[in-house]
């Protein structure tokens, strides 16, 4: 027993050094920019935190160890009554205690929401900066990327501050290395979404960088379905960039005039002739210029992600991230062109069910260029022609 007791004592003794050197590391380097644990299975009688041009490492013999010691004393901290907790949070000296802990138990497990409570409680009692709990859970993003908890600590963190002080590339970025070391990463790329909801117009940034992420990660179907909010974001919004180029610039609907042909519908050089073939029935005086043009400008960058997955799929061979995307593409350009000519314009009270009756009703022959989407498509097999008749009511025979 008393072995067993000075073994633990031992073990407690190291566990406290070890966390000692963390927090030593944490107030040396304000500007640590990652964190791993290092495969290790031995002790070498030396210190197993690891500090080199900041990036932060522990040896993965003593995490465990570490990790439950801080464990068991945050736990007891939550187990004192509302008063004494409340005691221990208002006092700096215990505060400065109880975050060397936090900081230990969530870089090694972030998983653990009542950890996260308690860095919030400090927050809000003043014991720690906003500033440096965005670098902290940065730190945590660094080896766990798919942290929900980090994520949605950071969005608490910016309640407290206006949009004009908060860096929005920077987050976009945090996000990024997020998803680019973690595919298919839901929390980065829902994260991502909400700063395009709650920050400054990013559109024209962020269409550049998803196309680029696309190409890199070409199965990863979360920026895919990022890229299609993107363009809804972009035609809610009604954003277009200047359609006027250079005189050694491509077309700004270079792409859009490439998918017009592809359909049989050549001739199409200008923006006028592009919006007789594509809205031959509305009524140009009941629609804004800036909302043609964002029109124009949307189809645009939805007939250069259609040609984008034709290009990854002739490459890498066929994909469902491919198909299902150029669905959406298609789509979105369909169902636009519905909406103007139906006078539903951009509203978010028109329902899914209001395009469907809209579409049923519609004489496609009449119209240039859903006619020839509805007979170019049917080329693309019987199931791409039932995915046809149940979003777009193309009509096709049953097979």
């Amino acid at each position: 027993m008393e072995a067993m007791e000075e073994e633990r004592n031992e073990k407690k003794v190291l566990c406290e050094k070890i966390i000692r050197d963390i927090n030593a590391v944490f107030l040396k380097d304000q500007d640590l920019a990652s964190f791993e644990i290092i495969p290790k299975e031995t002790n070498c009688n030396k210190s197993p935190v690891v500090h080199v041009e900041h990036n932060l490492g522990l040896e993965s013999w003593c995490a465990q160890h570490v990790y439950d010691h801080a464990h068991r004393t945050l736990i007891s901290h939550r187990r004192q009554s509302s008063q004494q907790q409340l005691r221990t949070l208002q006092q700096q000296q215990q505060s400065d205690v109880l975050a060397k802990y936090l900081n230990v138990a969530l870089l090694i497990n972030p998983d653990v929401t009542t950890f996260w409570h308690i860095r919030r409680q400090l927050v809000q009692k003043n014991r720690l900066s906003i500033n440096k709990e965005l670098q902290f859970s940065a730190l945590v993003l660094s080896i766990k990327p798919k942290s929900n908890e980090a994520f949605a600590y950071r969005r608490w963190l910016y309640s407290f501050q206006s949009a004009d002080a908060i860096d929005w590339p920077n987050e976009i970025g945090i996000c990024e290395r997020a998803a680019d070391r973690c595919a298919s990463n839901y929390h980065a790329w829902s994260h991502r979404q909400w700063i395009l909801q709650s920050g400054p117009c990013l559109l024209q940034s962020e269409l550049l960088r998803t196309e680029k992420f696309m190409r890199k990660h070409i199965s990863d179907y979360s920026c895919y379905h990022y890229r299609q909010v993107l363009l809804g974001r972009a035609y809610e919004l009604c954003f277009a960039l200047p359609t006027d180029p250079g005189p050694n610039c491509p077309s700004p609907l270079a792409s859009l005039q490439q998918l017009l042909a592809n359909y049989g519908l050549k001739g199409a050089d200008k923006a006028e002739d592009m919006l007789e073939l594509l809205l031959p029935k509305m009524d140009r005086n009941a629609v804004s210029s800036q909302r043609l043009r964002s029109f124009l400008y949307c189809c645009n960058v939805a007939a250069s992600d259609m040609r984008l997955c034709a290009e990854q799929q002739a490459m890498y061979g066929p994909r469902d991230c491919f198909e299902l995307h150029r669905r959406a593409a298609l789509k979105f350009i369909v169902e636009q062109c519905v909406r103007l000519e139906a006078g539903m314009g951009a509203a978010h009270s028109v329902t899914a069910d209001d395009l469907q009756a809209h579409l049923r009703q519609l004489d496609f022959e009449s119209h240039p260029f859903l006619a020839a989407v509805r007979r170019e498509e049917s080329a693309l097999g019987a199931k791409h022609r039932r995915w046809c008749n149940l979003h777009l009511s193309f009509g096709y025979p049953a097979d």
